[in-house]
């Protein structure tokens, strides 16, 4: 009996020593196998959203700013109107029709 009793302890010491650091963690503690997904998903998403957080505000600013000069050039175009007869007035004409229909 103590001969299969060396004999399993002697087994499992060789598993434990095979085993990766952190399946020994596991064995020993359980509660880790629900704790560290736990943990670690808020901090992947943490990460990802201080990594791509300037690039959607410079987007967004770009949209908002690109918005805000449409609007101005239709106000100056209400204001003052522009009479076509100059024909450098017309390409200028072209041009801003051509900005409004984007």
């Amino acid at each position: 009996f103590t001969k299969a009793h060396e004999g399993l302890t002697k087994r499992r010491k060789e598993r434990e020593n095979s085993q990766a650091w952190y399946e020994t963690w596991f064995n020993q503690s359980p509660w880790l196998t629900t704790l560290l997904p736990t943990i670690m998903r808020p901090v992947i998403l943490l990460l990802l959203a201080l990594t791509f957080r300037p690039h959607i505000i410079n987007k967004l600013v770009a949209f908002v700013n690109e918005r805000i000069e449409k609007v101005h050039v239709m106000m100056i175009r209400k204001l003052q109107p522009i009479s076509i007869t100059d024909p450098s007035l017309e390409a200028k004409s072209e041009t801003l029709s051509r900005l409004e229909s984007k």
